[in-house]
């Protein structure tokens, strides 16, 4: 038949039938979209699931179906940078586990700028064989602007048995104490990364010197001479540009053409002799070029080897090419991260929301959901490398992320000079210019907020970002009078972002209402008793985050933010249901909802929330549910059933059982009725208090064949034992059993978990024999955390191979309510990394 005839038989056939067709791996939209609109006029039920890595590719086929969106899991110990290093990664790995040498080494890692270096450290940094080796270990970017205590507090907050509510008090000298102290008990790993001069070294190696228990620090640095000066003994590691050989493997792993392509046998001289060697210029490159189809690769590299400036240096030449050629959408989404201070670790959730409220994805059609073009717009900037993904979540989707450490200095300029934003830092001086007409669109303060938030002459300002988290009065009263002044000025009727993210007890004006642009207000982690309640009056408002703070209500009034789209609250009761439907809120994180509170059947009126989190009596726990179900659109959901005292009850999980997008679960609470009755699309599933009498995991393995994640937190099993059947667990990568307390015997069958990558067992303090474990052979990862020392040296025989395994008797009970359950932590965390 011809291609028509064979168009016009499925046509036929399409309208005649009810029909399921699946398209796997979509990666262009040619032949789908034609497909698509083929069957198109069916108005039988019919459906087309199509899977691709590409949002765009979703919403070109399909623009009135919102995407069923699964981050992909990405191999988190993969690094493009060290392609070409492996030499490099040997030898540092060889002189940090050297047993004959006690003594404290440094081991410099010496190179021009851009060469690779933090990459080299940081893959050596997060090797399994290093952690085993170094249960201790700290990374420091040392930033000229930091003064010592600050270096002080970056190093102790990443170390364990550390009390973060006693260090922001403490002296100098107290905390460089507490830390000479820790360091002389145990071993520990240390980078350096980016020094400039020996003074930062002089300042640590007080505290570090003594340390004869074969502790290591990493020290990364442009000049050979600081290198020299920081520990004599010990030759440093020269990095230095990549042979063509080298480089050229280096593309192909970044373009994904690992095997080679004669095609690209064209283009190849003109790739090395633009990239000159270098790791980064290359995987910029390879960015760029991974963005276009192959047929315009050649006309591509033409141009950036017309665009060469020979007064640039070859990498500056690359990092020019690479930002113009963003398009025009991505350029401010980039910039903005200039924002944040050098290889600061940004939230995912707070920079996508950020460039919501600053209006970047305005003029969208109306079909495309601006969070998924938001995602779309991050996603391609990290496939082109001007983002970097800082940490993972357990389901391998990113939580962290940094503009690369090579191209800040060159950005923040960019961004300053062309007027984007200004960046005031504690140790520089602001220099804003007297001139009536200066414009400073956004300004962040990065560890200091008094004089740069009185600058009275500061006009036409739209976004004000802090991070000055520490805890004196004058960091209060300066926002709260720079706030003050933007409401009395009318000038500032632009100001659409505040972002106060780690501030402690930051003052807000009670006419903050006035400030009627404001589409954004970040007040996480900053301690707060109370908000303005006029809050609900910013009819602009998109993002109200107060999680991790002390308020523990909010007034009804918040119902009237109608633009509202993401809520983020500390179970805080609302009194009263918005009186009509809400259908702009995305995210609602997470509300209480008492015995007998109207908010119950108020649920229904969240139409389109995709994230969820309630915490409800056992009285309302039936309703609850019942609401739940009805929200179509759901993709995660926190529940949580429990008393006035905060003891688990009653959860009701039957109304949910035939919810098809949900995905990611988390339930605390008792389960009476049959988990059988859990959402079978779960990628992710944590109980904790579940009291569960039989073994849940051969219903658990047969039921969800999809889970990536299962986290069995405490007393979620009540039982003795635990079993693991053949081919059950499929798909899982990450498990976790905390305080089974009852737990003897686990058996983990041939087949069983295939693909299991991490397990973590903590404080099942009975559990004797494990059988199997030593069969799951894609495991890398064992964490043992307060356990038997018998049961840890059994296991340790059993497995018998390279793995990480490690018997960490300190830890963090915040994960788990039933561990902790007073969740409120008013005192915020580091913000430097």
């Amino acid at each position: 038949m011809s291609e028509k005839e064979l168009s016009d038989t499925l046509l036929q056939f399409s309208m005649e039938h009810k029909f399921l067709i699946v398209l796997d791996d979509v990666q262009t939209v040619d032949v789908s979209l034609k497909l698509v609109r083929l069957l198109a006029d069916a108005v039988n039920g019919s459906r087309v699931i199509l899977t691709t890595q590409n949002l765009k590719v979703a919403f070109q086929v399909d623009p009135q179906s919102s995407p069923l969106e699964i981050w992909p899991l990405i191999d988190q110990d993969l690094d493009v940078l060290i392609v070409g290093r492996e030499d490099s990664v040997k030898e540092l790995v060889s002189r940090l586990i050297n047993h004959n040498d006690e003594s404290l080494r440094v081991i410099s890692v010496v190179g021009e700028e851009a060469i690779g270096k933090t990459a080299l450290a940081r893959n050596v940094y997060n090797r399994l064989d290093i952690r085993q080796q170094f249960p201790w270990r700290a990374w420091l970017h040392v930033s000229r602007d930091l003064e010592y205590r600050d270096l002080l507090l970056i190093i102790l907050k990443q170390l364990p048995r550390i009390v973060l509510k006693d260090l922001e008090i403490m002296s100098e000298k107290e905390l460089s104490d507490m830390l000479f102290k820790f360091l002389m008990e145990h071993r520990f790993l240390m980078v350096l990364d980016d020094v400039q001069t020996v003074d930062v070294w002089l300042k640590l190696v007080g505290p570090l010197a003594d340390a004869v228990n074969g502790s290591r620090v990493i020290l990364t640095t442009r000049d050979l001479n600081v290198a020299i000066q920081v520990d004599p003994w010990s030759s440093p590691l020269r990095l230095s540009s990549l042979i063509d050989e080298k480089s050229w493997s280096l593309f192909l792993t970044k373009v994904g053409r690992q095997e080679y392509n004669t095609e690209l046998n064209d283009v190849k001289v003109d790739i090395l002799k633009v990239c000159h060697g270098l790791p980064l210029a290359i995987v910029l490159l390879g960015g760029v070029l991974s963005a276009i189809e192959f047929k315009n690769w050649s006309r591509t590299i033409d141009l950036a080897l017309a665009q060469q400036n020979k007064n640039q240096s070859p990498l500056s030449n690359m990092v020019d090419f690479s930002y113009n050629q963003l398009p025009s959408v991505l350029k401010p989404c980039f910039l903005y991260l200039s924002l944040f201070p050098k290889a600061y670790e940004i939230p995912i959730r707070r920079l996508l929301q950020l460039w919501l409220a600053e209006g970047f994805f305005r003029f969208l059609p109306n079909e495309i959901v601006p969070e998924d073009m938001a995602r779309i717009c991050f996603e391609e900037l990290v496939c082109r490398n001007m983002i970097e993904i800082a940490r993972w979540k357990s389901d391998g989707s990113p939580k962290m992320c940094r503009m690369p450490s090579f191209l800040y200095d060159d950005f923040m300029l960019k961004a300053k000079d062309i007027g984007f934003l200004h960046v005031h830092h504690c140790k520089s001086a602001c220099t804003f210019t007297d001139s009536p007409e200066f414009y400073v669109p956004r300004l962040a303060d990065q560890f200091g907020v008094e004089s740069s938030t009185s600058k009275g002459h500061i006009r036409q300002l739209s976004s004000y970002v802090s991070f000055n988290c520490q805890k004196r009065d004058a960091s209060n009263s300066g926002i709260g009078m720079f706030l003050k002044t933007m409401i009395n000025r009318s000038g500032y009727v632009l100001f659409k972002v505040l972002d106060l993210e780690g501030v402690y007890k930051p003052l807000l004006p009670a006419k903050l209402s006035k400030l009627q642009n404001l589409r954004y207000i970040g007040l996480r982690w900053t301690g707060l008793d109370s908000c303005p309640a006029s809050i609900g009056d910013l009819p602009c408002l998109e993002t109200l985050d107060l999680k991790y703070t002390n308020i523990i209500t909010l007034p009804i009034s918040i119902w009237k933010a109608k633009k509202l789209r993401h809520l983020y609250i500390n179970e805080m009761s609302i009194q009263k249901p918005p009186k009509e439907s809400s259908p702009n809120l995305q995210i609602l994180t997470e509300l209480y909802i008492g015995a007998n509170s109207p908010m119950i059947n108020g649920l229904k009126m969240f139409t389109n929330v995709k994230k969820l989190g309630l915490t409800c009596h056992s009285k309302s726990a039936e309703q609850t549910a019942k609401c739940i179900s009805q929200i179509a659109n759901l993709q995660s959901l926190r529940l949580k059933s429990r008393d006035p005292f905060g003891q688990p009850v009653v959860l009701v999980l039957e109304p949910m059982k035939g919810h098809q997008s949900l995905l990611n679960l988390y339930l605390f609470g008792v389960i009476n009725d049959s988990i059988d009755n859990l959402p079978r699309n779960l990628r992710t599933l944590t109980l904790s208090a579940s009291e569960l009498k039989d073994d849940p995991m051969p219903v658990l393995g047969k039921l969800l064949p999809q889970l990536n994640v299962l986290r069995l937190f405490a007393r979620s099993y009540i039982g003795s034992e635990m079993s693991c059947l053949a081919r059950h667990f499929p798909k899982l990568r990450v498990m976790k059993m905390w305080m089974l307390e009852n737990l003897e015997e686990w058996t983990v069958e041939e087949g069983a978990m295939p693909n299991l990558v991490e397990l973590e067992i903590r404080g099942c303090k009975k559990l004797k024999n494990s059988h199997g474990l030593e069969k799951l052979a894609s495991l890398k990862e064992l964490i043992l955390t307060k356990m038997p020392e018998d049961f840890v040296a059994d296991v340790r025989r059993k497995l018998g191979r390279d793995i990480l395994l490690t018997n960490k008797w300190e830890f963090s009970t915040l994960d788990d309510p039933f561990l902790k359950l007073d969740q409120k932590r008013p005192d915020a965390p580091s913000t430097t990394k």
